[in-house]
């Protein structure tokens, strides 16, 4: 699949079937997400790879009492059902103050590749900047030090679903030419 057409036409996933995504496919995924972009090159991330049950049910509880109420209609539970779930996070001692765009960036890369590998995935925090108990709910249950930030919860599946094409706006109503002029 060309770069192009893994943009397009990557959606969020949130239903998977019950096929395993192999390791070997998972550790691409994260070799290509280390070739993302970071801040003074400081390459500061950490994966961690979830396939326990335990484990990812317990991530999908952290996600479903730390949800902000205007979220609520978007329960986490769906992450058990996912193959893998690849947690993204940095390293702050070599983040350069640039936590979550690194993690982030990686993250980004990770939803390409897989994509463009027929696999499913969806963008979800693992940090709240209002609600510091998140991110340490989740180091706790990974085992993670203080100074290691979780940002990415990514899980990942053959999808079960085939979501409408997403509707953007139109180049003329967010793009501006040396000032900005949008509404």
């Amino acid at each position: 699949m060309e770069l192009d057409e893994a943009i397009r036409g990557r959606r969020s996933i949130r239903r998977f079937d019950t096929r395993k995504i192999d390791d070997a496919v998972v550790e691409e995924l994260i070799d290509l997400a280390r070739h993302a972009p970071s801040s003074m090159n400081g390459q500061p991330w950490v994966f961690a790879v979830v396939r326990e049950p335990g484990t990812k049910r317990r991530l999908a509880e952290i996600k479903n009492l730390y949800c902000p109420v205007e979220k609520r209609d978007y329960s986490a539970d769906f992450i058990e059902q996912a193959s893998a779930i690849v947690v993204v996070a940095v390293d702050r001692r070599s983040s350069h103050d640039r936590d979550v765009e690194n993690g982030v960036l990686a993250a980004a890369h990770i939803m390409l590749a897989a994509h463009a590998r027929g696999l499913g995935s969806v963008y979800m925090s693992a940090y709240r900047q209002d609600e510091p108990a998140v991110s340490a709910a989740i180091r706790a249950v990974l085992g993670m030090p203080d100074h290691v930030a979780p940002i990415s919860i990514l899980p990942l599946g053959y999808p079960a679903e085939t979501p409408e094409p997403k509707r953007l706006k139109p180049l003329s109503e967010i793009v501006t030419h040396e000032r900005y002029r949008i509404g």
